[in-house]
């Protein structure tokens, strides 16, 4: 039956569009050993320091602010993959004050493929002397990095502007020239106005601002942030541009498209002749319209004639509901349901109200048709009540560390097993269980420990919501979003279990009403996601990290698989990647693992989103 609007509602979550990177972490036999747990590497990140005379004062540890960043930095460096490419910028390092004080900015290291003896000649030179030219080292910064592709940088301070700037308002321009480029930015022992600023200088970059008040804490904390650095961020793809019009629409076959939306109204993308099977398309993009803004994400698939094929997809985000996590909207259509709009050629339309240009992501999959769809199992019958039915297998042996990426192409592989992670207040992290086949559920448990920081920070508050989800192959939610087990508060006094489950997997789910049976109407990679939403904005800088212990499941024996008539279609990124295996692997999958390199952090402010409902009329997209 052909999907009608579907509106996806979360309890309140927030996150920061932050950063993740990958270090070198051996897996247990239960993770995959064809594939690093952290994701792969890539992509260009730039950090600029802060050099100037205050980075000279005492740390609290007995050695200078200065001391301990390179302390950290050189323990990050030595765990860098050698396919990032990374720069270092210093400011205020070479002139004390006066003329030409304000321009001290310095490039240390140019942005290249890993040269670790070279970054740590560059951390050897840092001298804190200066002023902190804040808003020009972000523009000399900004030009150092490639002009495209993933693209950050990491600024380091320990106060804010004194040279006249406005680093704020140049983040923000530096920010609407291309969504795969963001500011992350390091607070240093901060004071509360310097705080108010940075803070300001990451959200208009589109990035995270990470607080350090313990020093003797930087080189742990600097590590686990600059692996965050490094995979957010980025759409993933093969790229694309759709058409003005049905009538020019980009052709795609199956597999990962990535395109922009933002920027030219509704993408039209031409799909491939499905013949008796379903066409399955989904749209995802991340929401631009902040705390009290609503983003959405309009899908419809058009005929020959132009004319709908039954009611589009709108998926909308508002305020602080989702956790600023990617929308998502999903459309299946199979031969039946193509028996009630015109013939083919069929082509898929793209709409979103973002105000700024964002990646979008377009993923196709052809499923061919199946001999007795009669004879397999019966579409699954519970609309809510499931989750806590369906139990997952219980933590074994010591956790694998792992960080979790904030978009789906950014989610590190968790083959069923035990890892360990730490999540920010108003953060959200996506990790892939792969492989979930016909007649298996995939379930998420997750655990957030204690936290003398944030119980001293809540007192007498109520602490803050948190909430695990699971998510189908078309990236769409598949979980209970009844159970009571899914959401709850921590207040960091004591560890809090969350449990989230899908429905197994079952060719006829499409036939269902509910949401979730038909997120698993497919077999394929499964995804869960971890949401920690704070209650204010200074509530999030007091609790810092939280450390989390997530156990991935699939249960089930395999069952149900349906007789295809034919193969299903090799995608075009398995092909891509079989052209270039004689050169290394294609741009598209070192995309996927994308962005940057070291950060500093503790806690972070976060861009606060939520989902909210769509009405049940016809979706024209963009509207």
């Amino acid at each position: 039956m052909l999907r009608g609007i579907s509106t996806t509602l979360s309890i309140g979550a927030s996150v920061t569009l932050g950063a993740t990177f990958l270090l070198g972490v051996a897996p247990t036999a239960s993770a995959a050993d064809d594939e690093s747990v952290l994701g792969q590497g890539g992509g260009s990140l730039i950090l600029v320091l802060d050099g100037s005379g205050s980075m000279k004062e005492a740390g609290g540890s007995g050695s200078t602010r200065m001391e301990e960043a390179k302390k950290g930095l050189n323990g990050v460096i030595d765990d860098l993959p050698d396919d990032a490419n990374v720069g270092l910028r210093v400011y205020g390092s070479e002139i004390s004050d006066g003329p030409g004080s304000c321009e001290d900015s310095e490039l240390l290291v140019p942005v290249e493929p890993v040269d670790k003896d070279a970054l740590r000649a560059g951390v050897e030179k840092l001298k804190p002397l200066g002023n902190t030219p804040i808003a020009y080292s972000l523009e000399k910064a900004y030009a150092d990095l490639p002009k495209e592709g993933p693209r950050s940088i990491v600024l380091v301070s320990d106060g804010e502007e004194n040279c006249q700037g406005d680093p704020c308002k140049v983040a923000a321009d530096l920010k609407k020239k291309g969504a795969d480029f963001y500011v992350d930015v390091v607070g240093l022992q901060v004071d509360a106005k310097s705080r108010e600023q940075l803070t300001c200088v990451a959200s208009a970059g589109g990035g995270t601002y990470y607080d350090v008040r313990d020093l003797s804490e930087l080189q742990e904390t600097l590590t686990r942030t600059s692996i965050r650095a490094a995979r957010g961020y980025e759409a993933a793809g093969l790229p694309v541009e759709g058409g003005t019009s049905p009538e020019d629409a980009a052709e795609i076959e199956d597999g990962q498209w990535l395109d922009t939306i933002g920027d030219s109204g509704v993408e039209n993308y031409a799909l491939p002749d499905p013949g008796k099977g379903t066409i399955h398309v989904s749209a995802a993009t991340l929401p631009t319209k902040g705390f009290s803004g609503v983003s959405q994400v309009d899908l419809k698939i058009v005929g020959a004639d132009g004319q709908a094929c039954g009611r589009g997809v709108r998926e909308a985000s508002q305020g602080a509901g989702n956790g600023g996590a990617p929308i998502v909207a999903a459309y299946s259509l199979s031969a039946a349901d193509r028996q009630d709009c015109s013939e083919g050629p069929y082509v898929a339309q793209v709409g979103s109200n973002n105000d700024e240009v964002q990646g979008l992501e377009i993923l196709l999959r052809t499923e061919p048709g199946i001999e007795d769809p009669d004879a397999l199992p019966a579409p699954f019958g519970k609309a809510s009540g499931f989750s806590d039915a369906i139990e997952g297998d219980a933590p074994s042996g010591s956790p694998v560390s792992v960080i979790g990426g904030p978009n789906f192409s950014s989610a590190p592989p968790t083959a069923p097993g035990t890892y360990e992670d730490s999540v920010l207040a108003g953060e959200t992290l996506f990790y892939r269980v792969p492989d979930v086949g016909w007649g298996q559920s995939a379930v998420c448990d997750a655990t957030l420990g204690t936290s003398t920081q944030a119980a001293d920070a809540f007192g007498r508050g109520v602490g803050v919501n948190t909430q695990v989800r699971v998510y189908g192959p078309l990236k769409t939610v598949a979980d209970d979003f009844s159970s009571q087990t899914g959401r709850k508060q921590w207040r960091g006094d004591e560890a809090v279990a969350l449990h989230a489950a899908s429905p197994p997997v079952v060719y006829r789910n499409r036939e269902s009403t509910s949401e979730a049976p038909k997120a698993t109407q497919v077999d394929g990679d499964f995804y869960c996601s971890i949401t920690v939403l704070p209650m204010s904005a200074a509530s999030t800088e007091e609790i810092g990290e939280i450390a989390v212990t997530l156990t991935t499941s699939v249960v089930g024996e395999e069952s149900g698989e349906p007789t295809y008539l034919e193969d299903p279609k090799e995608t075009a990124n398995d092909k891509a990647a079989e052209e270039s295996s004689d050169g290394g692997p294609a741009w598209w999958i070192i995309a996927a693992g994308v962005a940057a390199l070291v950060v500093v952090a503790l806690a972070l402010l976060a861009a606060l989103r939520r989902r909210s409902g769509a009405g049940d009329s016809e979706v024209p997209p963009g509207e």
